[in-house]
């Protein structure tokens, strides 16, 4: 009997450790929360237009005030699922810091595609048009090629992925006894970090920013949310537009 369930979690945990979802993109309509509006605002009629993101990800190893996201979320992947294997480690994890680069699985995952600069905009794009604050919202390649009074952009510093798969201490040849009960399988972190501006077209200036960072997790089972490892980005984007959108909501009408 032992032997037998022994050889059932044992399958068990492959089935886990090597099936998962192919591919999963950044879809800004699945984000739960509503995007803001603000149709009682006295606004002026000023229009806008999106330009693409910069990510500047990598401005962490050479900007001396951001040391300290360097040194907690170092260049490219680390860790490994294979960790579970040993006796007495809760879990294998994985750290990613540009998850849509890694060449390595997720936790029910092995890609996520996500153009950081043109996604994001695009996001920012459909949130702009819902808030109703300027009169029109347009793309731009450019600052320079706007046509508008204002310009948005964002500047993307962090999107951490971290995701952990759990052996509880008892390694994935026990541990998935444990997940066919129902205990969780394992989790996946995600982090957006984003600093918002708004620029004057005619002078170039920065007239308003705001900087979003956001974190949130999620809980898989073997039963449900196997291939939603990064589907909180979407989630953390809306958060940080519609925080940014109220504050500018209240900051607008004494813009110049």
């Amino acid at each position: 009997m032992k032997t037998q369930i022994t050889l059932f979690a044992a399958a068990v945990a492959v089935s886990v450790l090597t099936a998962c979802a192919n591919l999963a993109t950044f879809d800004y309509n699945t984000a739960v929360s509503p995007m803001a509006e603000f149709k009682d605002v006295k606004v002026p009629k000023k229009t806008v237009a999106v330009v693409p993101f910069l990510d500047q990800r990598d401005t962490k190893y050479y900007d001396a005030t951001q040391a300290k996201q360097a040194a907690a979320h170092p260049a490219g992947d680390h860790g490994s699922f294979l960790y579970g294997f040993i006796p007495l480690m809760p879990a294998g994890f994985v750290e990613k810091e540009k998850p849509e680069a890694s060449d390595s699985r997720f936790v029910s995952l092995k890609r996520f595609q996500f153009d950081v600069e043109k996604d994001l905009a695009d996001a920012a794009f459909a949130s702009l048009k819902q808030s109703g604050l300027f009169t029109d919202v347009s793309k731009a390649d450019s600052v320079e090629e706007a046509d508008a009074d204002y310009v948005w952009r964002g500047k993307v510093t962090n999107t951490y992925y971290g995701g952990n798969i759990y052996s509880y201490c008892l390694t994935y040849l026990v541990s998935p006894v444990f997940w066919v009960l129902g205990a969780p399988s394992g989790t996946s972190q995600n982090q957006l970090w984003v600093k918002y501006e708004l620029i004057d077209r005619k002078t170039g200036d920065v007239v308003w920013n705001y900087d979003y960072r956001g974190h949130d997790y999620i809980t898989h089972w073997i039963y449900a949310r196997t291939g939603k490892d990064t589907s909180l980005y979407p989630e953390l984007m809306r958060q940080g537009m519609n925080q940014a959108l109220w504050e500018l909501s209240v900051k607008l009408p004494a813009l110049k």
